[in-house]
């Protein structure tokens, strides 16, 4: 038994697996939401609340030094910005990430700690993207429901879900129908980011797409293909896409677009309160509790302006500098850039070829690239509180037990 696993019976491993299973679907896909009459049987804040148990039941002091302890941290970071805010909005996010969202992903972590488990969670978030993009596609742009139900949501989370399937083609071990299927998902993604119409989610395909690029065997014949791809569309393509999502696309860049003066004003309003709260912002959730009186601090702001009061930075960086301020944006700039480098930097330093290296290949890609989608699309978003980063907090651990473990075989294996 590694020590970075919790011992198990097998009744008490097949009760925890069902429970996360379930738990990642009903969270992802939302079932509750789409079955009519099915969200008033409460299944799914059940299932949500055994699960937290069977993460507190199963918590063991050791994982207070696995990447897990992120997630308190930032629990942490949420209490201290609350200290001098004005709504309470910090400390009910403190609770609920020392509750509910550690116990939640501390029973994800608990129950993959084997190739053979994670083989399994990988063929479930291939299920749940796909699911995803099917019903943002039935939706007509909006997703299954909670974090996923605005456009601009949905559009990011399917962007980040696009790399699981693009290196299980070229690092997991597929039948026929499972390379056509994760083929024909990676359609239905786009299709479904498509459909949102949403501009940051655009960007964050975009990125997605880029990233893949980047770390490709083959940029350059990948690079001629989709610029003979890219010209067939230009040049008879265009009149395919909805017309609305093309105008969308365009007004990207269009300095009179009221979305785009919104954004831009609450960028700058956000940098106000920054600069009033270097340290630990107005509070996490806090902006549009303050937004209203920091509007008067701005350059473009006359008595004519409409208050902002109860609006949102529309910006994931402007949120985290401006709710928790240096020491929170610390904490994710260790979550968004620190450790997908470090991540780089390990995939760099393993042979492809070697069997024993694939499954590490996939997760190290996979997390930077979807990290890469979550980045620039946030962007454009407030998703900092969004169940993305401690899940993704989590995948990592898990990446990072089995990475160890791997090693401690290999170096059981030559001393034999």
């Amino acid at each position: 038994m590694n020590e970075s696993q919790v011992p198990l019976s097998e009744k008490d491993r097949k009760i925890g697996t069902w429970l996360v299973f379930l738990y990642l679907f009903f969270y992802y896909v939302r079932p509750q939401e789409i079955i009519p009459g099915f969200a008033e049987v409460r299944f799914a804040g059940i299932l949500f609340l055994i699960t937290t148990i069977w993460g507190v039941l199963h918590f063991r002091p050791f994982v207070l030094k696995t990447p897990l302890s992120i997630i308190l941290i930032l629990a942490f970071v949420f209490f201290l910005s609350g200290l001098g805010a004005i709504n309470t909005g910090p400390f009910k996010l403190f609770v609920n990430y020392i509750i509910e969202v550690f116990p939640q992903c501390l029973a994800i972590y608990v129950i993959f700690d084997s190739k053979e488990r994670i083989l399994n969670l990988v063929k479930l978030w291939l299920l749940i993207y796909f699911l995803m993009a099917l019903i943002t596609i039935k939706n007509g742009g909006l997703g299954p429901g909670d974090f996923t139900l605005d456009p601009n949501d949905a559009a990011m989370a399917l962007a980040m879900g696009i790399p699981f399937f693009a290196y299980a083609l070229r690092f997991l071990s597929l039948t026929a129908k499972q390379r056509i299927f994760c083929k024909i998902a990676i359609i239905t993604l786009i299709v479904a980011i498509v459909v949102t119409g949403s501009r940051g989610g655009f960007l964050g395909l975009l990125a997605v797409l880029l990233l893949l690029w980047w770390f490709s065997r083959k940029k350059i014949r990948i690079a001629l293909i989709s610029f003979f791809i890219g010209l067939a569309i230009v040049v008879g393509g265009l009149s395919l896409l909805p017309t609305d999502y093309a105008k969308e696309i365009e007004s990207i860049n269009d300095p009179n677009d009221e979305t785009r003066l919104e954004r831009l004003n609450t960028w700058e309003v956000a940098w106000e309160m920054y600069k009033d709260n270097p340290f630990l912002g107005v509070g996490a959730g806090g902006f549009k509790y303050n937004a209203g009186f920091y509007q008067r601090m701005t350059s473009w702001w006359t008595e004519e302006h409409k208050s902002l009061q109860g609006r949102v930075t529309h910006s994931l960086v402007f949120q985290i500098i401006s709710e928790v301020g240096t020491i929170g944006a610390l904490v994710y700039l260790y979550v968004l850039i620190y450790l997908p480098l470090k991540l780089n930097g390990i995939r760099k330093k393993l042979d492809e070829s070697l069997e024993e290296n694939r499954l590490i290949l996939f997760w190290s890609l996979t997390l930077i690239v979807s990290m890469g989608g979550f980045f620039v699309a946030g962007a454009f978003i407030s998703v900092a509180y969004y169940p993305h980063i401690p899940v993704w907090i989590t995948m990592y651990a898990i990446l990072t037990r089995y990475l160890h473990s791997s090693i401690n075989e290999a170096d059981k294996a030559g001393k034999l």
